[in-house]
């Protein structure tokens, strides 16, 4: 065969030349930037009271680079406006005056295609931060908010979130009673699958579904805020009140709740008492307790009450399997009016019916007492695979926990209150060391009770303190011997 060398030659120039021009226009047109920034979501209008530190968090997008994202704010009665610019995504004011404030957001890039700003560029509309006063003035009843958490054993920052719930709910600040819902429990699972259409863990839920924060991705301080705007929205008056008392001698709980209507207007809603677990049984990956995790509704029913009118529920549950120190009622009034809520907000999929909560009142079966010691797993790690005991791959999409040769199972115990005594192993449901000093641990290279089957099974640790409490984890694995 002859090749032509005139016309390969011909050709490799003719490539030359286009891939040069092609190369030319694509750098001009890509160094040529008129694409504007985009907003693509901001904090809108919300409340605080004074004293307050709050944050206005933004996210943004651009074809190349913002260079310039600023907060502009004033208050009410100011005629300049201030400016400071966000770090990280987000701004921080202090609230010292009673006075509200005002304040918009624009962004500019590199090129210089804005500014963009919203609600708009130059002051002519904004968001208003409404500061209150803290107007409780002694009264004896506060409106609560109610927030419910999703999480579930092997979220990653499921945890994370319940523990700020938690510090945010003990610092005082706040007026919230809070429940984890945990989706491997059945009444917890309907709740988020058939009520709230769950998209994923984690995911708030505050009010019933006023304010909605799904993923890892906020801040503690995004949550209390969230929590703020729920406090000081506009409700009808109704007053919640919940007492427990336990008869030690029966092992009787009896619940008993008042709600009153200062409307000049009937009022219809629903009552929920939640039975939980002031150290719920379930936990996080390695461990780390979940808080008011929740047992099953003590009073669930629709309710009707005439103007300036009052109805007293009460009912009882034998809690003879239960820890009674480690238990604590919470009610909810929940308002028959439908909203309309979704589960991944601010794209707005996974819509719900919402019914927002009016009122909310807590009370601990018995104040004080001992808790229940934790326990979790530091090894294996959730949702990894691991070779003679070393995760070396962590599943993006299913979460299997396995296991190839040799395997230390490492357990995590704590107490606040007592001394752990005892971790004991378990797998399935058989009993195979128990371990008094820690580190608390099991190897095993082949154990007669796992299968060379492709089946799950569980691994179960079970820890005692001093009084005799306990706290159980557990996790599933798929295990091969080598």
């Amino acid at each position: 065969m002859k090749f032509n060398l005139k016309l390969i030659l011909l050709i490799v120039i003719l490539i030359l030349v286009v891939s040069s021009i092609y190369i030319i226009f694509f750098t001009k047109s890509k160094s040529i930037d008129n694409i504007p920034p985009e907003i693509i979501t901001v904090t809108e209008n919300i409340s605080a009271k004074i004293g307050d530190t709050i944050y206005i968090y933004i996210t943004y997008s651009d074809n190349i680079e913002v260079t310039d994202v600023k907060l502009f704010y004033k208050t009410e009665i100011e005629s300049e406006w201030n400016s400071k610019p966000f770090i990280n995504g987000s701004a921080e004011l202090k609230l010292n005056s009673l006075k509200n404030l005002n304040y918009f957001v624009t962004i500019d890039d590199k090129a210089g295609n804005g500014p963009i700003g919203k609600p708009s560029t130059d002051g002519s509309k904004y968001y208003t931060i409404t500061v209150n006063e803290d107007d409780n003035n002694g009264n004896e009843y506060v409106r609560n908010v109610f927030v419910e958490e999703g999480a579930l054993n092997s979220c990653k920052f499921c945890p994370i979130i319940s523990e700020w719930l938690y510090e945010l709910y003990n610092s005082g600040d706040y007026n919230f009673y809070f429940v984890t819902l945990v989706g491997l429990d059945d009444n917890a699972a309907d709740r988020l699958n058939n009520e709230y259409k769950l998209l994923g863990f984690p995911t708030v839920f505050i009010d019933g579904g006023y304010k909605v924060l799904f993923g890892g991705g906020h801040e503690k301080s995004e949550y209390a805020q969230a929590i703020r705007d729920a406090e000081y929205r506009s409700v009808p008056n109704i007053q919640l009140r919940v007492e427990a008392e336990y008869n030690n001698n029966t092992n009787i709980l009896v619940c008993n709740a008042l709600l009153k209507n200062l409307e000049s207007d009937s009022y219809n809603g629903r009552i929920r008492i939640y039975l939980t677990e002031k150290i719920s049984k379930w936990s996080g990956p390695e461990g780390d307790p979940y808080h008011f995790g929740f047992l099953e509704y003590l009073i669930d029913k629709e309710i009707s009450i005439k103007s300036n009118g009052n109805i007293t529920l009460q009912e009882t549950k034998d809690i003879s399997e239960l820890d009674p120190e480690n238990l604590m009622v919470i009610g909810v009034v929940f308002n028959s009016e439908k909203n309309q809520g979704y589960s991944d907000p601010p794209n707005n999929r996974f819509p719900f019916d919402a019914y927002y909560a009016d009122a909310a009142d807590g009370s601990e079966v018995l104040t004080g007492g001992n808790l229940p010691p934790s326990v979790g797993f530091s090894t294996p790690k959730i949702g990894y695979l691991h070779f003679m005991g070393i995760p070396i791959w962590d599943y993006i999409i299913r979460k299997p926990t396995v296991l190839i040769g040799k395997t230390k199972i490492v357990a995590e115990a704590y107490d606040e209150d007592s001394e752990i005594e005892k971790v004991q192993f378990y797998i399935d449901d058989e009993l195979v060391i128990e371990d008094t000093e820690p580190p608390y641990e099991y190897s095993f290279r082949k154990v007669k009770l796992f299968k060379r089957v492709l089946r799950n099974h569980t691994i179960s640790v079970i820890a005692y303190d001093d009084e005799g409490k306990t706290g159980t984890n557990s996790i599933e694995v798929r295990c091969y011997f080598l």
